[in-house]
Order: structure tokens, then sequence, then C-alpha cells
């Protein structure tokens, strides 16, 4: 929170106090039948362990939410009071279990407590009567829901961008698939009203497509996790090289810069010799923590080897790399790596060289032998060095 910026800041605070406005106005408004205190009782568990488990997106940082069923059939079956309170104690749940920083959990709550309002005043404005035997409630209900998804992805988006700089459309929070997957939750949800009220039972049908959904979105998280280094965390070198080749031929369609930067842990086996394995294994995801942190989201981070690492710098020029690096280099000598079976911390140096691509002719080997050669270059002069290679020639 402190690391946000003011207009940052604002805009969550805004966030916060608009939901908790229109909670606080809806909540009193809040009265069940005993019949009905039990089903929205399953509904908050419901909606809790979709929270907990939900699924990943297409990166570490998306998801797909599951919950918006529950939260789009609470809000048709027993109304805008009841819905917050289902999103409310989730989202709580959520964040109990996950312990995610709280401002993240508070806007994102109060992001659907604000759509969700806004949705249904909508679908009362299409449908006064609230009549669910015609067209017109059907077209509220898709409307409403297609109102509460866009808000969402818009309130969203637009704290990406001013947290993190990505518009957009380099967010992907308007991408076509997280957008239908959403709106396809949401009106499944608000569809179930109608099954309800023909035969409650028959909502227990809806489990099977719901699971199949569940599992299928999963996918996508578990062919990124053989990507992972299960070490580190980072990408592993399959995946690296797979990216490399990529962007080597975007870069050389495009005429585009683009640098890789090699990296070698200096000393390994003296840490491990001085303070057990153990401790050069936390150094080694210390160091890998360090690298992805300092540099872009869209940089390829990946564990090379042993105490080798790489990073793929698209659209980067050498010179930008070397200043990259250097900053990687002094932010590892800066640190001071905390084991558990040490009473003192660590420190740990690390040699750098960096490469990037001259003309259209190169190879992705001839990039990662540059980038070889030029970090060899660090450790023969003392370690703890980056140089980079350039036409032949080497240069800090």
């Amino acid at each position: 929170m402190k690391n946000l910026t003011p207009l940052t800041r604002l805009y969550l605070v805004s966030t916060w106090l608009i939901g908790g406005v229109f909670f606080t106005w809806n909540i009193r408004l809040l009265n069940l039948e005993i019949e009905d205190v039990f089903l929205l009782v399953v509904l908050v568990l419901a909606a809790s362990f979709s929270q907990i488990f939900r699924v990943e997106g297409t990166t570490d940082r998306s998801h797909y939410a599951i919950s918006f069923v529950f939260y789009a059939f609470t809000l048709m079956h027993l109304g805008v009071p009841s819905a917050l309170t289902v999103i409310l104690l989730s989202n709580l749940a959520e964040w109990l279990w996950l312990r995610r920083p709280w401002f993240i959990s508070l806007f994102n709550t109060s992001c659907y407590v604000i759509s969700i309002q806004i949705g249904f005043l909508i679908y009362q404005w299409i449908n006064p009567s609230g009549e669910l035997q015609t067209w017109v409630s059907v077209a509220a209900i898709f409307i409403a829901m297609v109102a509460f998804n866009l808000i969402n992805h818009t309130m969203v988006g637009f704290i990406i961008w001013m947290a993190r700089g990505e518009n957009f459309g380099k967010s992907g929070i308007f991408d076509l698939l997280p957008l239908m997957v959403d709106q396809t939750m949401l009106v499944m949800g608000a569809s179930l009203n109608y099954v309800w009220n023909y035969n409650p039972y028959a909502v227990l049908l809806f489990t099977i497509p719901l699971y199949l959904i569940y599992s299928t979105l999963r996918v996508p998280a578990l062919q990124r996790k053989v990507e992972i280094d299960q070490k580190t965390g980072i990408y592993n070198h399959t995946y690296f090289m797979q990216q490399f080749q990529n962007e080597l031929v975007r870069a050389n369609r495009y005429d585009r810069p683009l640098t890789v930067v090699m990296a070698d842990l200096d000393l390994l086996r003296q840490i491990n010799n001085t303070y057990g394995h153990m401790a050069g294994d936390e150094v080694i995801k210390g160091v890998a923590k360090i690298i992805q942190n300092s540099v872009r989201e869209y940089d390829v981070v990946c564990r090379f080897g042993g105490e080798e690492y790489a990073v793929l710098m698209p659209e980067t020029a050498l010179e930008t790399g070397l200043v990259r690096a250097e900053k990687i280099r002094k932010a590892i000598e800066a640190e001071d790596f905390i084991v558990s079976t040490h009473p003192q911390p660590i420190k740990a140096t690390i040699s750098l060289g960096v490469a990037g691509r001259e003309s259209s002719s190169q190879s992705t080997a001839d990039i990662l032998n540059h980038a070889d050669q030029a970090l060899y270059q660090s450790k023969a002069n003392g370690r703890n060095q980056t140089h980079q290679f350039l036409a032949g020639r080497f240069f800090q």
C-alpha cells in the first residue's frame, strides 16, 4: 500500500467508500425467511470454496471467478442484500485462508459490490415488474450481467493501469476469453433462478457442467506448471528456449532489438560447504526472486542450469539490457539472505553477461554463446561483474 502512487491510493479509497455506502445501504434491508437463511449459508460456503480454490487464468495474476455463479443466483433469487452478504463473507474467507494483501481483497470486494448494485438497477429498469415468464426478463438478466461484467473488468483494469503501468490492451483485462468466461458464470447463476422456481432439486443437475467448466479452465494453469522450475518458481530452460525462438523470429521480422542476460551465482559450492546445501538452495531461490523483481513483467526469467539464470528482454537495446543487468547485480550484492539453518545472514554475488541481436543471421545459439562468453569474462575478471558482448568485443 505504501508503495502506491497518491492517485492509485485515491482510487482505492474512493472504491472502498462507494462500495461501503452501497453495502451499508442494502444490508439494513436484509430480511429473510427461515428457509432462505439455510440457503444463504449454503451459498456463502459454496462461494467461499470457489474463491479459495479459484482457477488460475492465463497468467499468475489472473483468475476465473467461479464464485460469480453463486453471486448471480443469490442476486436473482434472494435480492441485493443477500448477494452482498455472500460477496463480503466469501471474500473475507478467501483473505483469511490465502492471506493476500488486505487492500487488494477489499478492493475486489468493493468492485463486486458496486458492479452487482449497478447491474441490479439496470435489471429493474428493464424489467420493473420482476416477472420471469417473459422475454423481457431474459433480456434484462443478460444485459444486467453484461453490465456487471464490464464494470468489474473496467475497475480492475484501471487499478492495474495505475499500479503496474499496464493499459487495458497490455493487461488483457478485456481479452475475449476472460470476458466470456465471467459472462458465462454470471448468466448461468442468474438462470438457475428459473430452475429453482420450477424445481429446486433440479439445481443439482448443474453441478456436473459447473465441474466440467472448472476442470477445463484449470488446464492452462496445469500446463503452465510444466513450464516452471519447481525449486525457484521461475520458468525452466525448455520454456525459455521456446520463447527465445519466438521472440527472435519476431525481432528479425520487424528489425527490433532483443537482449539476453546470462547470470551465474558466484561460489555456490563455497556457500554449500560453509552453510550447508539447504542454505545454498535458499540462496538460489532468493536470487531467482530478486532477478524476477528487477525486470519487467513480460521479460522471461528462467533457471538455466544449477546456479545459472537467463533473462530474455524483448524490445530491449543492448545498452538498456546492460543497465538492467547491473541493477540485478547490485540488488543481489546488497541482499542479506536469511536461512533457518544459520543465525547470520548469508551474502552472495552474481556474475552476468549481456548480448543482443546484432543481425538477422544470428540464431538463438549464437546470441546465447555471446552472452555466455561475456559471463565468462565477468568470472575471469574476478566475479561480481557485468560484461556485454558487442561486435566480438567485451565491455563493462
